[in-house]
């Protein structure tokens, strides 16, 4: 490059190349993650489309956390345990990914709209089935 052509690079950095190192100039980003540097990790965690809002799965956690209260007041069946089962996995599942599991919140909406089994009877449980309608959409 002779004297009178113009770099992008500022003086101090003009012909210098480093490895792993450099500048990172993001105008508009939506989504994503960008990680510089040898070491550098990048994640990036939203929500898949069509994913339940926070709010819509918030929701779900305040019901799920009261049939888990109200179940305790149930003498322990077979249901009772399926149900915390369900409830467990489903909590597990929100707080790794932030998204319940469709096939956790069917299992548990069985549970819940089975009208004869005393789960179903338990005021707590409508609240749950239809937070889980809306997380299903």
């Amino acid at each position: 490059m002779s004297q009178h052509e113009q770099s992008d690079q500022p003086e101090g950095r003009r012909g210098e190349t480093r490895a792993g190192g450099g500048d990172v100039h993001i105008g508009t980003m939506t989504g994503g993650a960008v990680a510089t540097g040898s070491h550098g990790r990048a994640v990036h965690r939203a929500a898949p489309v069509g994913s339940p809002s926070e709010d819509v799965t918030r929701e779900l956690v305040a019901a799920l956390a009261m049939l888990n209260e109200h179940l305790r007041l149930l003498t322990p069946t077979e249901e009772t345990a399926g149900v915390r089962s369900e409830i467990e996995t489903i909590r597990a599942d929100i707080d790794r990914s932030g998204t319940p599991p469709a096939s956790s919140l069917e299992r548990l909406r069985a549970y819940l709209e089975v009208g004869t089994t005393a789960v179903a009877g338990l005021s707590s449980a409508l609240p749950v089935v239809q937070a889980i309608e809306r997380v299903l959409g």
